[in-house]
């Protein structure tokens, strides 16, 4: 089975079982979903103030790379609350599906767990020892996020950030 179609079957498996929720269930992962968006952008706004963009633009996207992996079945459940269309991975390239040839082309507050926590040495660099602490008490509190959507989703404890979509039918 190629990427496409196990990407393909586990997005469909995830978004029955999202349909299937009760709706106080479905109100609490819509609840944490938003939650996970807001906390995205207020990451992301950490790295952009400091013109962090621009470091990112101009090495290419080297921690993109390897990003096959990075989303996981919390990042298709905050797709589906917030009611945005799931991004199409492009695997052909053998890069991160979802980098396109201007970078990302998923919006920074829909983008995976490890793509909107990750900073190289250059970006960090950059920033004061209080803006790093900010940044990763930040990550701690999205991480205790996705905790609350994989408990919803009746994932194992401490693993929705570890699985990978491309692996999620294959538990």
């Amino acid at each position: 089975m190629s990427d496409c179609e196990r990407w393909d079957r586990a997005v469909a498996a995830i978004s029955d079982g999202y349909a299937a929720m009760s709706p106080a269930l479905r109100a609490e992962v819509d609840a944490a979903a938003h939650a996970v968006r807001h906390a995205r952008r207020e990451l992301h706004s950490l790295a952009e103030d400091r013109q962090c963009t621009a470091i990112c633009a101009s090495c290419g996207g080297e921690c993109c790379v390897r990003g096959k992996y990075h989303a996981t079945v919390a990042d298709i459940l905050v797709f589906l609350a917030e009611g945005e269309p799931i991004a199409v991975p492009r695997f052909e390239s053998g890069l991160c599906p979802f980098l396109g040839d201007c970078g990302c082309v998923i919006e920074p507050s829909l983008r995976p767990f490890t793509c909107i926590t990750f900073n190289c040495d250059l970006v960090e660099k950059m920033w004061e020892p209080e803006r790093v602490e900010e940044f990763y008490g930040r990550e701690r509190e999205l991480r205790k996020l996705y905790e609350v959507l994989q408990e919803s989703f009746a994932i194992s404890a401490g693993s929705a950030l570890r699985v990978s979509v491309l692996g999620f039918l294959e538990r």
